[in-house]
């Protein structure tokens, strides 16, 4: 991976930070693409990183981004940017269902649509998405359906566009800042926080999968077990089952 060039969002906090430290430590050319750069400037020390001030809820400055590219090639994407509402069905608002489908697959194509021409021949798109795209979850419907959008999307890419490496990272929940926008009350957070990935080994293991051109990753595996046997007879499990599927309340 030395001497590549990946474009990474999500990039200061979390697994997207994990991600940045590990791939500069591998002496990896590094872009980030962050709303607040202030959040990460200064703090390494190196000239690998570039730090460029872009919204991704903002499709203006997405489409901007094409003039900060004119010269510099670019290995792949790691789209480590997403968010979600634990809340029920009505209670979300529409500016909080467009935010959700806007960061999470609407301006994920943007993005990619934007950078296309600069890609070198055989680029590597990795999107960390979620375990929630695989099974029905009462107070996160929306945060589970952008991600199965999102998955749909990477899987469409990987068949349309044959010479790019296209990783998919399903995820259970990571311990990080996320759940402090999904749940205000942070009970989802404190009662599943046996359970909760490290977002550094995550990242060590997103890494591995970069370089052995892995199509998919899912952790922790036994969730991943679960839901394979729910797909079974879904509408029989949710029905018998219901108590599985509210535990965002």
């Amino acid at each position: 991976m030395i001497g590549k060039h990946y474009v990474l969002t999500g990039g200061t906090s979390g697994l997207g930070q994990s991600l940045l430290e590990l791939l500069l430590k591998k002496q990896v050319h590094v872009t980030v693409l962050t709303r607040n750069p202030q959040k990460i400037e200064g703090k390494y020390d190196t000239s690998l990183l570039t730090v460029l001030k872009c919204d991704l809820q903002s499709q203006e400055q997405i489409l901007n981004l094409k003039n900060q590219f004119d010269d510099k090639s670019i290995d792949g994407i790691i789209y480590s940017s997403g968010l979600g509402y634990f809340k029920s069905i009505e209670q979300h608002t529409t500016e909080e269902m467009l935010e959700t489908y806007n960061l999470n697959v609407v301006n994920f194509n943007t993005l990619l649509a934007t950078l296309q021409p600069f890609f070198s021949m055989f680029p590597t798109i990795v999107g960390i998405g979620s375990q929630s795209a695989f099974l029905t979850q009462a107070y996160a419907a929306h945060y589970g359906a952008s991600k199965a959008a999102f998955n749909q999307v990477l899987n469409a890419l990987r068949i349309e566009k044959p010479n790019y490496h296209v990783l998919t990272v399903n995820t259970g929940p990571i311990a990080t800042p996320f759940h402090a926008k999904a749940d205000p009350s942070l009970a989802f957070a404190q009662k599943y926080k046996s359970i909760m990935l490290d977002p550094n080994e995550l990242a060590h293991k997103i890494i591995k999968g970069m370089l052995s051109t892995k199509q998919e990753i899912n952790e922790p595996k036994w969730m991943h077990l679960f839901l394979r046997i729910y797909q079974i007879a879904p509408r029989f499990v949710e029905k018998h089952f219901t108590f599985l599927f509210k535990n965002k309340m």
